[in-house]
């Protein structure tokens, strides 16, 4: 087994076709095949499917797949750490970031990491759990910020909490329920909750019965900022907001807060890395950018 090999088994994973994944390598289909085929030889199990539709992961080529992600990720990173530390400044960043750290420490971190390391390849995604955890475990992303509203999530990474942030309950100008004084009014409408995952709804859920009242039953957990804002500012439905997406929002005068008598909880807005993984020195700068952008 070697990175050539690795490497061709993740792209044709990725294509689902030899096909496919030869010009992505740059090498002609019946050497892909070569690969392939050593590479089953070298880890004596089938890897690969070929059928109708394009080729399958066996079992064993599932199992080997999160392997190959991790060994390549980590050679990406053992050579953007050469090349930084011959350098300075040059190298790959991959993260992904909250909308409420987008909105708030993140345009400050940016700047001072830019000044540090100017040639940094630096590529930007939307936190989206729980497919963000799922990248950062195969090494697809040197580290996450996201929201959280678990107090202690079992999913082996580390965590460092960069702010907390107020919830609120946010609807469209001009509400039919923007005069509520409990959320009790609010149980049967429909609900957004952005930007934390499938965990959001259960949240929710336990926010009203910790209240007393019985909890929505149209609750959609919406991992896109933008289409969940698109749907309350269009619509009856209601989202929950932190507060720094609140301040933008109230700047473009179609949304309003709904303020109640229970208190709302806040969340927690964390930096996540693996447990078993180093940080390269961009990903070091990065997370010092942004340690010294919260505290401000």
């Amino acid at each position: 087994m070697n990175l050539q090999q690795l490497r061709a088994f993740s792209v044709v994973a990725q294509q689902q076709s030899i096909r496919g994944a030869a010009p992505i390598l740059g090498l002609s289909q019946p050497a892909v095949t070569r690969l392939m085929r050593e590479l089953e030889k070298s880890v004596g199990a089938v890897l690969l499917h070929r059928s109708s539709q394009g080729i399958e992961l066996t079992e064993f080529g599932h199992a080997l797949l999160k392997r190959a992600h991790l060994i390549l990720e980590e050679v990406r990173s053992a050579q953007d750490e050469l090349d930084q530390m011959q350098d300075g400044a040059g190298g790959t960043l991959d993260i992904a970031i909250s909308s409420t750290a987008a909105l708030s420490i993140f345009p400050r971190a940016l700047r001072t990491f830019r000044q540090r390391m100017p040639r940094v390849e630096l590529s930007i995604a939307e936190s989206s759990p729980p497919s963000t955890q799922d990248q950062l475990a195969s090494g697809q992303l040197d580290f996450a910020i996201v929201n959280e509203l678990d107090d202690h999530p079992a999913d082996g990474f580390n965590r460092q909490i960069l702010f907390s942030t107020q919830l609120i309950i946010v609807g469209r100008k001009g509400h039919p329920l923007r005069h509520a004084v409990s959320i009790a009014e609010l149980r049967d409408t429909l609900w957004l909750m952005p930007g934390f995952g499938y965990a959001s709804t259960d949240f929710l859920e336990r926010m009203f019965r910790e209240n007393g009242y019985t909890a929505p039953q149209d609750v959609i957990a919406c991992s896109s900022l933008v289409t969940a804002l698109s749907i309350v500012e269009n619509s009856d439905a209601l989202g929950m907001f932190s507060e720094a997406i609140l301040g933008t929002l109230r700047r473009t005068g179609a949304f309003s807060a709904i303020t109640t008598a229970e208190p709302l909880p806040a969340a927690r807005v964390s930096l996540v890395t693996r447990d078993n993984g180093r940080p390269t020195p961009a990903a070091r700068c990065f997370i010092e950018c942004l340690r010294d952008a919260s505290t401000r």
